[in-house]
């Protein structure tokens, strides 16, 4: 049987009678395969001792050993009586520790933070090193997990920090929230203290041995140790905010890292692939916080950080786009010509004046008459008003007092009129470029259809790409054993955003087709005038 039908068929087994479990369940066995310890945070009554209790039948041959801690236990309850026959008779202090903790395969300690210091330092090797040391020798014990259980976390300044760090997943249980779920529990006859669990499921030593072995094989994606960097500096930011706020801080010691990638890496091979994936970083979640108001807070980085940086997409969206901006600039040029036009527009004198031509109805010694300002022009009407005419020098407006006659609007746009005359205001050539669009021709079309279609299909080949990754890559996202599917729509959004952008990409290369097929042709405009450039 391969390793992740016997895992998903094992937990089916275990989840058999209990309700709304199955993630603490699959969480607390792969602590187990880990070799690691899982803390649960929880009200009484929430199946806590439950989950610990049945997963000794995960195990060929397993046992378990259980203790409710108070303030009065002592590490005889914990790891065995001293034999008073040892004691007397052979002079050695050993205890009798068969049936107790360092015996047992699945270790439950429920309010573990009421332990004493002898007790709490004891666990500490034990954790750490696998190894109980009884008088003079040392056993290493078969202890897969310790699940430790309270309905508080550990008080500050208690020195319980040591021991809270040891326990590598942290889990919030709650109550049964599902209405038919909560009515079979209370109303049904359950057996959740039997060994429900087919022989062939079970986990034997060698297996197990085995398994331990082949997980630190298991590779690591660049993809993954960019999310574990992107998390590391995301809980950096809000440590930072976290200072200034006075709130708790997030630590997360090297040591914990590398046990949290570990738990991955078994997370990845009972799943039966050969590298880590974006589905076993979810884990990290459960690994990194310390105080409960936390876990809403990593559980966030977490997902936001697979969202946006879960997978380093070896296409460059950005080269296209430039080819594009560069294609479009190609096309529009191509489709554009210049003309130098030749036009007559109104001459201004000194900046602010227009000139009448031939207005002579007054001399003096300084120059003509013939200049009115253009506001005034402007504002002239078809009925006479008084407006002031301005003397020319020849080299400039001259203070000379202007006279004042009776004007009005002429028959044109650029003209007056006096004493019944009609004067116009003197012009001057000017010319000015202007652009027209024309369909390109045979051949240049050529061009740009080769040119487009080399975008085109380096496109495709990208979403070809994506869609090729998701059959053979992705296609085990919904099915991990330790990750609610649900995660996997956060997997699959950078993904789902690269071949939104590409498709972008796409229209806006048939927009520059559409573009030279659809332009105007101004080629029937008069040029008489105008002279190409």
């Amino acid at each position: 049987m391969k390793i992740k039908s016997q895992i998903k068929q094992l937990l089916a087994e275990l989840n058999e009678g209990v309700y709304e479990k199955e993630e603490v369940t699959a969480l607390t066995l792969l602590v187990a395969i880990a070799g690691e310890s899982i803390f649960m945070l929880g009200a009484p009554g929430v199946a806590k001792s439950l989950v610990a209790r049945r997963l000794k039948f995960a195990f060929e041959g397993g046992s378990s050993f259980e203790y409710l801690m108070n303030r009065f236990s002592t590490p005889d309850e914990i790891f065995g009586p001293v034999s008073i026959s040892k004691l007397k008779d052979e002079d050695k202090y050993e205890r009798i520790v068969k049936n107790y903790l360092p015996t047992a395969t699945v270790v439950f300690l429920d309010e573990v933070w009421k332990a004493g210091p002898s007790i709490q330092n004891a666990l500490l090797t034990v954790l750490n090193e696998k190894i109980y040391r009884n008088g003079d020798q040392e056993i290493h014990v078969p202890m897969k997990v310790l699940i430790a259980a309270s309905n508080e976390l550990p008080m500050k300044g208690e020195g319980l920090e040591a021991l809270w760090d040891r326990f590598l997943v942290r889990y919030i249980v709650g109550g049964i929230e599902g209405k038919s779920n909560f009515n079979e529990m209370i109303s049904k006859t359950l057996k959740n203290y039997e060994d429900n669990v087919t022989a062939s499921n079970k986990l034997n030593d060698t297996l197990y041995n085995t398994i331990s072995e082949e997980i630190d094989k298991v590779e690591i994606p660049k993809d993954v140790f960019n999310v574990i960097h992107v998390i590391r500096v995301n809980i950096d930011i809000y440590n930072k905010k976290a200072k200034d706020s006075k709130v708790d801080e997030i630590y997360i010691s090297d040591r914990r890292w590398r046990k949290i990638v570990r738990l991955m890496r078994t997370s990845a091979f009972l799943n039966e692939r050969t590298a880590v994936d974006m589905m076993d970083c979810f884990l990290i979640k459960h690994c990194i916080w310390h105080e409960a108001e936390q876990y809403r807070v990593v559980s966030d980085i977490v997902k936001e950080t697979i969202q946006k940086h879960g997978y380093i997409l070896n296409m460059n969206l950005k080269d296209i786009q430039e080819e594009l901006e560069e294609f479009n600039a190609d096309v529009v040029q191509g489709c554009k010509f210049e003309k130098k036009i030749k036009f007559k527009e109104p001459e201004t004198f000194y900046e602010k004046f227009y000139k009448i031509m031939d207005f002579n109805f007054s001399y003096s010694f300084s120059g003509n008459f013939d200049l009115i300002l253009k506001n005034d022009f402007k504002k002239l009407k078809k009925e006479n008003q008084v407006i002031a005419i301005h003397c020319d020098s020849g080299n400039s407006a001259t203070t000379e007092k202007p006279k004042k006659q009776e004007l009005a609007k002429g028959t044109h746009e650029d003209s007056l009129i006096f004493d019944n005359n009609e004067y116009r205001i003197k012009y001057k050539t000017s010319h000015k470029i202007e652009h027209f669009t024309r369909k390109p021709d045979v051949a240049l079309e050529k061009q740009w259809i080769e040119r487009l279609n080399v975008i085109l299909t380096t496109t495709n080949d990208l979403k070809m790409e994506i869609e090729e990754f998701r059959k053979k890559d992705l296609v085990h996202l919904r099915t991990n054993l330790f990750v609610t599917p649900e995660n996997a729509t956060f997997v699959e959004e950078n993904w789902n955003n690269a071949k939104i952008e590409i498709e972008k990409l796409e229209v806006e290369a048939n927009k520059i087709q559409h573009y030279w097929e659809e332009v105007e042709e101004q080629r029937g405009l008069d040029f008489d005038k105008m002279d190409e450039i």
